[in-house]
């Protein structure tokens, strides 16, 4: 008798490891089952334990919706990896993964119920990894009547002040049941997080009224919360960011007041176009010929008067008031599969060095599943492969058919520099200082300048002299035309000198330190060398997260504003020590990218 191939009894663990990058992701895939089988509500509700430090956790979520239900056959095969019944290319599912892989990644045990004749024909099938590894679930048994278990009985016909809701006819109940990798682990963090990114991920169905998400927790019902269109394009008029003429400091959502609009509009150059463009791509399908499917490609830009002097006089920058801070969240490209986005990067079509203006734009990659190959779709729907690759590299034969992202570059590329320009324009013709100041920044001027925390770690002598007035200007100025800002003004001089740290972000060379910084009066001006391989290696790809890259600049300034605090008694000593560590460093980097044969 042959081996088995799979050893299901050692698997448990391996099982669990599914490969999605976080709990969104993995509860997005059960949402697409929702949507696939054409739910018209779908609840979303979480039940809270106490965990072993005693506070109050997350630890069960359940997926109710009032879909088409699956009948015995799709039921008993819903749990088995790879089992799926959606072979055609022309909805969301197909690769059969969705259902098991997502849920194994937040628990290990679940639970499915569905009917399709009414709530009293549900039948059940499970999953459970501790009895996988005992040995004591060797198969996804067969599916059996059974009763909707509590809490999740209350909601097959609940009500609310927003409506009534009817789940009995036909629909299913997933539970993810001692749920041990949610992160977030507490209700209010959990919900937010999953708001956000459920409103970006379905905003089309949400906004076309295909389907509604509603996040319940269980044990506090009346805070529930229905998801709203989430469009980093804010080109939606539900949009769960909307904006008002006469007050572009402020933002809403819907309902909240009058003559609320979305804050952006579709771009057109030079008052011509549509805004959307729709593009041939080439690419070798599933018998092995060259074909051809259209790309959507849809573009937007801040309104006028929510970004331009009259809303923001000179001198004031638009990034640090709600709509700013809001789009910073959401400043990528958007790819979208079958009205469902599945990745949202920058995908190097443009890069954000000491430019944040990138946030005032949006663009969109619209594709059918026919060019999930093109595209290099995961089997979990959560990223593309849509990246830079130099022709230079291809085989003669592949270069009959470029890349996606070189049949997209020589439109998004331009188009990108264009609306950036159009921004720069309305702002101002030249380069805006105010524009260029960082989150870290204010954070550290607020602490530097606090009494309460400003003088712990000061030494025992005497106090760095303050410039005047006339000497922050000047050498503010000076240090501004430098880094490139045209006729800056005596307030941004003294402004610049009166930070206590000053980013700059720029190409030392690759041979150059990782960092470097030096004191300009009462300021410390940090470089980071966007040419060293720490910065592309590393830094650039943590940087797509706004709290982490504040959270970066804010470590590194603290150990350059201690250095600074001893230089005036330890001088040599520092010099040292910041010389020994860039050449560590350096050292360090180099051998993670390019290792040695170990002996």
């Amino acid at each position: 008798m042959g081996a088995s191939i799979v050893d299901i009894k050692n698997m448990g663990d391996a099982l669990r490891n599914t490969g999605y990058k976080n709990i969104e992701s993995a509860v997005s895939e059960i949402i697409d089952n929702s949507v696939e089988a054409n739910a018209k509500n779908i609840f979303l509700i979480l039940s809270e334990g106490i965990a072993t430090s005693g506070r109050k956790v997350v630890t069960e979520v359940g997926f109710l919706d009032n879909g088409d239900g699956m009948d015995s056959l799709v039921l008993g095969n819903c749990l088995g990896i790879g089992a799926s019944t959606r072979q055609a290319r022309k909805g969301m599912g197909r690769f059969g993964v969705g259902l098991p892989q997502a849920s194994l990644y937040a628990c290990p045990l679940i639970e499915v119920y569905s009917w399709q004749d009414g709530i009293e024909n549900a039948k059940k099938v499970y999953l459970d990894i501790e009895k996988i590894k005992v040995g004591k679930q060797t198969e996804i048994e067969d599916p059996v009547l059974s009763s909707i278990p509590e809490p999740y009985s209350d909601y097959i016909n609940y009500r609310t002040l927003d409506g009534e809701y009817d789940f009995s006819k036909s629909g299913t109940l997933v539970i993810w049941k001692n749920c041990d990798r949610i992160n977030p682990k507490t209700r209010g963090p959990l919900t937010d997080r999953l708001e956000f990114s459920l409103g970006q991920k379905f905003r089309y169905f949400i906004h076309d009224g295909v389907s509604r998400i509603k996040i319940i927790c269980d044990e506090n019902r009346e805070a529930a919360v229905d998801v709203a269109p989430n469009d980093p394009l804010f080109l939606m008029d539900d949009n769960r960011v909307l904006c008002k003429e006469g007050d572009p400091k402020s933002i809403y959502k819907k309902g909240q007041a009058d003559g609320l609009e979305a804050p952006f509009e579709l771009y057109t150059a030079k008052g011509t176009g549509s805004g959307e463009i729709e593009t041939p791509i080439k690419y070798i399908n599933k018998d092995g010929e060259v074909a051809s499917a259209n790309v959507k490609l849809r573009f937007s830009i801040v309104k006028d008067k929510f970004y331009d002097e009259t809303a923001f006089p000179k001198g004031t920058n638009p990034g640090n008031y709600a709509l700013g801070k809001y789009a910073a969240k959401l400043e990528g490209i958007s790819v979208i599969r079958a009205r469902r986005e599945i990745d949202f990067r920058r995908f190097g079509f443009y890069n954000v060095v000491n430019e944040p203006q990138h946030r005032w734009w949006g663009c969109e990659i619209i594709f059918d599943p026919e060019l999930d190959e093109a595209f290099g779709v995961a089997n979990n729907k959560q990223y593309v492969e849509l990246k830079e690759v130099d022709v230079n590299d291809l085989d003669p034969e592949e270069k009959d058919v470029l890349p996606v992202w070189s049949q997209l570059a020589d439109i998004i590329i331009p188009t990108i520099k264009a609306m950036y320009d159009q921004n720069e324009e309305t702002r101002s013709k030249t380069r805006s200082y105010d524009d260029n100041t960082s989150p870290s920044t204010d954070i550290i001027n607020n602490v530097e300048k606090d009494p309460a925390t400003a003088d712990f770690d000061e030494f025992d002598g005497e106090p760095e002299p303050e410039p005047t007035e006339e000497e922050a200007a000047e050498k503010g100025k000076e240090e501004l035309k430098d880094l490139g800002y045209e006729n800056p003004t005596d307030e941004q001089g003294k402004a610049f000198i009166n930070n206590a740290i000053n980013f700059v972000y720029a190409d030392k060379g690759e041979r150059g330190p990782a960092f470097d910084y030096k004191i300009v009066l009462s300021t410390t001006v940090i470089t980071i060398n966007t040419s060293h391989k720490f910065y592309t290696s590393f830094l650039q790809k943590i940087y797509t997260n706004a709290e982490v890259k504040t959270t970066f600049e804010l470590f590194l300034a603290s150990l350059v504003q201690s250095v600074r605090k001893t230089d005036p008694y330890q001088h040599d000593q520092n010099d040292y020590l910041i010389s020994t560590w860039y050449r560590k460093l350096d050292s360090y980097i180099r051998e993670q990218l390019n290792p040695r044969s170990s002996k």
